[in-house]
């Protein structure tokens, strides 16, 4: 399954309501996940593209209930951002249609003293689209072949896109809405959510959805050109002529054209391409004018140029646009949901917690009573010894007869009694569900390296940080290392260990009250840059020590970090605090 657009705006800013600073209510956000895990038909079955969806369905309504803003007109960022997405393309291609017909039709205007230069309305309006739609797919192929990690020249082009179309226009769209707040504040409301929004984790996919409005923007002006010739060739009677002092000849100026013309040279090139004797005849001589100039020659030219809008300027728009959509479906195919702020959740929504319900019954409590007085023991009675007498050998016992057995009286016979019906027996109440607390862990193919400070991993439980970031994340640990912080001394050990760890992310054990230094920071950039194709996760703990590593939300020092992480403008680098289970 692939998540929209949408559907990952809208995941990141509830996740980020649930990482706010003020929330501290940990256990209760892991049962509703966990509750809403268990609302989900076939949960255990869904990918985890799936399974996030199925949050989201059910999230968003958890959302408006909370919030109680579900009235007609709200929205999240994520339907926001769609419904702004879908305008702006429309009046962008709507500018680009008027820009284009207005040009071409100006620029046509014919007095009959002087006709239509030639050379020109090809370089404005054939040649320079076809640089731009060019210029643009390579842009394009740059950013699909690299991605955000890519490295020299690739990764600054996409940084400073990403700085100039989504920040200056996430910025400038922040003023735009200041002024609407006065007049509709749930408009406002939604809008702020929105161009509030962290668009780092997700920058990469941003990247198309301009790319698309941009390219429809040349594509309507050629568009809109197109028509515009066409319509002021149907009501005017247009003369076309090339002038040059370079060019001096018509042999070379006909070469030129029939390299031009070559891919519609095929069909009906008499109509298409005009002859050498019409290019001949088109030549305007500055000091002769157009009196010798025959009419059906300055006419030739304007199925040239029409089919050279055509094949130039807006076919390759057309297919470039259809690129960038598919592009932009590759690119959330692809989206990144190893992330572990992703991956906290799938953990929070899998893994069983141990849940008691205790039913009332209405009952009331036995009144006290005293306990009853033990009973004293009983007095023992003393029987008569008797004497015993020892029988002699030689006599002779008289045994008596026996007596005969009592007859036993006849019992008499029970009175008859009614029957009564025995009542019905009520189904006992259901017990609680009792749920094993025992952690599903999903480990990745890959597994990850952690890098931690020698003299804490000397210090530590290594297996207590193998669980944690298994219950944490749904990683598995594939290596440790012990580093100094010191990139010269540490690249060598990294480096040995990355050869067999394939596309995990490399985690980077942090101190949060170590202050974020500039030398922190370049660490972590040396880290990037030399390992970019490894994603850096920067998990933030108290200490090292054991049971000592939770790092609240609100926690000051964990704020100065984020802020410090997210300036370096890097979504390949994430910053997230260790939380116990």
């Amino acid at each position: 399954m692939i998540l929209s657009l949408k559907n990952i705006i809208d995941l990141d800013f509830l996740l980020g309501l649930d990482e706010a600073p003020e929330n501290t209510e940990t256990k209760a956000i892991a049962s509703r996940d966990r509750d809403i895990f268990r609302r989900i038909k076939n949960g255990d079955r869904l990918d985890d593209a799936g399974l996030i969806a199925g949050w989201l369905e059910h999230r968003r309504v958890l959302f408006f209930q909370e919030t109680g803003n579900g009235g007609i007109g709200a929205k999240l960022p994520g339907e926001l951002f769609e419904s702004f997405y879908l305008w702006i393309a429309k009046v962008v291609f709507a500018c680009g249609l008027a820009a284009g017909g207005m040009g071409a039709y100006s620029f046509l205007a014919y007095h009959g003293s002087r006709p239509v230069n030639v050379t020109l309305f090809i370089t404005v309006f054939i040649l320079f689209p076809a640089l731009l739609c060019l210029a643009a797919a390579l842009v394009g192929f740059h950013q699909f072949r690299s991605g955000p990690s890519g490295s020299g020249w690739t990764g600054v082009l996409h940084r400073l896109s990403m700085r100039l179309f989504i920040d200056k226009f996430m910025g400038r769209m922040q003023k735009w809405a200041a002024p609407v707040q006065k007049h509709f504040p749930q408009f406002s409301t939604d809008a702020k959510d929105l161009l509030h929004l962290d668009t780092r984790p997700f920058r990469s996919i941003l990247f198309w959805p301009v790319f698309i409005v941009l390219s429809l923007g040349a594509l309507g002006f050629s568009a809109g050109a197109l028509g515009g010739t066409f319509f002021r060739i149907m009501v005017t009677d247009l003369a076309f002529g090339w002038q040059s002092t370079i060019l001096t000849s018509g042999e070379s100026v006909h070469r030129l054209v029939t390299w031009m013309a070559f891919p519609w040279s095929w069909a009906m090139p008499d109509i298409f391409v005009p002859t050498l004797e019409q290019i001949e005849g088109s030549r305007i001589v500055l000091k002769e004018g157009i009196v010798g100039l025959a009419s059906e020659h300055l006419a030739a030219w304007w199925p040239f140029l029409c089919m050279g809008l055509l094949v130039y300027a807006l076919i390759p728009r057309l297919i470039l646009v259809g690129l960038a959509r598919a592009a932009r479906t590759l690119a959330l195919a692809r989206f990144d949901l190893s992330r572990p702020g992703y991956q906290r959740l799938l953990m929070r929504m899998r893994t069983p917690r141990m849940g008691m319900d205790i039913k009332e019954t209405g009952g009331t409590r036995a009144k006290f009573r005293a306990p009853l007085p033990r009973p004293e023991p009983a007095p023992v009675e003393k029987k008569d010894e008797e004497s015993v007498v020892m029988p002699q050998p030689d006599a002779t016992f008289n045994t008596p007869k026996p007596k005969s057995a009592p007859v036993p009286k006849p019992e008499p016979e029970p009175e008859p009694q009614l029957e009564l019906k025995p009542e019905p027996e009520t189904e006992p109440a259901p017990r609680p569900p009792v749920v094993s607390d025992e952690r599903h862990v999903k480990k990745n193919t890959t597994g990850a390296l952690v890098l931690g400070s020698a003299r804490g991993f000397e210090e530590n439980d290594m297996e207590q940080i193998r669980a944690g970031l298994a219950q944490q994340f749904g990683v598995h640990v594939a290596g440790t290392v012990g580093i100094h912080f010191d990139f010269d001394e540490d690249k060598n050990q990294i480096a040995t260990h990355v050869k067999d760890l394939g596309q995990g992310p490399l985690i980077v054990l942090q101190e949060v009250w170590q202050p974020p230094i500039r030398g922190l920071l370049y660490y972590f950039v040396q880290i990037r840059e030399i390992f970019s194709d490894f994603p850096l996760w920067i998990v933030m703990i108290q200490t090292m020590e054991q049971g000592e590593k939770d790092v609240a939300p609100s926690d000051v020092n964990f704020q100065v970090w984020k802020s410090a992480v997210n300036q370096l403008n890097d979504p390949m680098i994430v910053i997230e605090r260790w939380v116990s289970p």
